[in-house]
């Protein structure tokens, strides 16, 4: 079975700002859909410039059309249009002249079952008469009131036809599976791409689940904004660290509370690759001296408890390395290096991932993929780590 296509309906009125999200989005949609308001503020020059700037991509002109099928049509499949919509209520004359005006532009028609009573008599009238395309539609209204088009998309699969079939109303990552195996041709998103903060990564996350090449939509969400924010991390920091690392007598290494967890990660880690490191706060650690590099943990750069080290570090001479969400804190202007990891307007609430999650994730994955930049620089075999493990345990 094909995988479905994804259809991103785009609804600003906004000309400038239509083209603009179909250029983020366009490496993982395949239709663009011009919804019905935003056709019609636009008109057929938006259908023109779709057309020209991607070439590649089936454009879906959202007209509802309820009369005057052919003549309302064929000036938008003339202007580029694949896909023409008109309302399963609008009548069979009116499908019917929708369908003959795609018949003479080599394009095809899509009917909308958007408030028909009998979906099924409808869709099976519509699909003799030539419809490509069977559009099972819960409108922005009826969403509004609650409803969803999952059991009208079972309905219409149950039927056979030989049509795509087309589902719309309130898709989202979390829905995307059930939409799937319900037998779904086409899935139209719309607020879940163009309503997110990054519709581009929104997009792609959609793409994967449809494509089944990642997890639950909640390992998406993780692993899509860890990605997120180590792309936006400099490429330079990993190379600085390590100089730091390489030029310190003894490492230090400190956080506090879920960042004090990757510390102790990341403390194992260069212990493996040779280095003489500590966990500030073991009984057994020894006094920081000039020539030390103390590693900070802190996304904030502002809890107390590592200010104090930070002071004491300094007082010493040691060298001093925070790792951070924020490129300013009190702890970054005590310190000779500031390693921030993605950037600060990244860390804006992100519900499924609470309370410094974002930040302390992936300073993880910073941090693993510095070890294995050390690996790799410095030929360490997995053989010698081992050797260097615990084995009191």
């Amino acid at each position: 079975m094909a995988k479905p296509l994804i259809q991103l309906a785009l609804d600003s009125l906004d000309f400038d700002q239509t083209l603009s999200l179909a250029e983020q989005t366009a490496p993982y949609v395949d239709i663009f859909e011009i919804g019905t308001p935003c056709i019609k503020h636009n008109g057929v020059e938006l259908v023109r410039t779709l057309r020209e700037k991607f070439p590649n991509k089936l454009i879906l002109v959202d007209l509802k059309t309820m009369d005057a099928g052919e003549y309302e049509a064929t000036p938008f499949y003339a202007a580029g249009a694949d896909i023409c919509t008109v309302l399963g209520v609008s009548g069979l004359a009116t499908i019917g002249g929708v369908i003959k005006a795609a018949r003479a532009h080599n394009a095809e028609v899509q009917l909308d079952l958007i408030n028909v009573p009998d979906k099924a008599a409808c869709a099976r009238a519509a699909a003799e008469l030539g419809a490509q395309i069977i559009g099972v539609h819960t409108g922005l209204d009826a969403q509004a009131a609650g409803q969803t088009p999952f059991g009208d998309l079972q309905e219409i699969a149950d039927l056979g036809l030989d049509v795509r079939i087309s589902v719309a109303g309130g898709i989202k990552p979390a829905t995307i599976d059930q939409v799937v195996k319900a037998g779904a041709d086409i899935i139209v998103v719309g607020a879940a791409i163009y309503g997110a903060p990054c519709p581009a990564t929104a997009a792609k996350q959609i793409r994967q689940l449809v494509d089944g090449t990642i997890g639950s939509p909640h390992q998406t969400l993780i692993l899509n904004k860890i990605k997120s924010i180590l792309e936006a991390t400099d490429d330079n920091l990993p190379v600085k660290l390590t100089h730091m690392l390489d030029n310190a007598k003894r490492v230090y290494v400190s956080g506090a509370g879920r960042s004090g967890l990757v510390c102790r990660f990341f403390a194992m880690r260069l212990m493996h690759s040779g280095y003489d490191v500590s966990v500030v706060g073991e009984i057994v650690t020894p006094s920081i001296k000039k020539g030390d590099l103390l590693i900070i943990i802190s996304g904030s750069g502002e809890t107390e408890q590592l200010i104090a080290f930070t002071k004491k570090a300094r007082e010493v001479g040691a060298q001093i390395c925070l790792i951070s969400a924020k490129g300013g804190s009190t702890i970054g202007e005590m310190a000779d290096e500031v390693i921030q990891v993605g950037a600060s307007d990244q860390y804006v609430k992100v519900v499924g991932m609470p309370m410094g999650t974002v930040f302390e994730l992936s300073t993880l994955s910073f941090l693993e993929a510095l070890v294995s930049h050390l690996i790799h620089e410095k030929g360490i075999a997995e053989e010698v780590m081992r050797y260097r493990h615990a084995n009191l345990e």
